[in-house]
């Protein structure tokens, strides 16, 4: 358990929480170096001059949530998948789902996460 600033003991956060912290701790005010900073981090080389340029390249970018905080927080090569449903079963069998009604508008959370529970990302055994 955590300690607030009153000295009170206070329950650690759930993994939706912490996620969505650990989040916005990484994508800062999502200005455009933000943003570009994203982008080196997802393994672009190529420099990108707007957020929508960033946004369109998004597109067909495969990565867990989670995993991608954890490997660039480590400094690691962050693991793209190659496909949304190969990530939305590991997503899903891993349980490292990010919750998608706390994404804010304009976002690039908008474009990476996959549709694990619709019918073309659902999970099938």
């Amino acid at each position: 358990m955590a300690k607030s600033k009153k000295g009170k003991q206070q329950a650690a956060p759930s993994k939706k929480e912490q996620i969505v912290s650990d989040w916005e701790e990484y994508f800062g005010s999502g200005d455009l170096p933000d943003w570009q900073r994203l982008m080196a981090d997802l393994g672009f080389t190529e420099q990108f001059a707007s957020k929508n340029q960033c946004r369109k390249a998004l597109t067909h970018v495969w990565v867990n949530i989670r995993d991608f905080l954890d490997d660039t927080k480590a400094g690691r090569e962050v693991h793209r998948f190659d496909n949304e449903k190969q990530l939305s079963d590991y997503t899903i069998s891993e349980g490292k789902i990010y919750p998608k009604k706390k994404i804010q508008k304009g976002s690039p959370l908008q474009k990476l996460l996959a549709h694990i529970f619709s019918p073309r990302g659902r999970h099938r055994k």
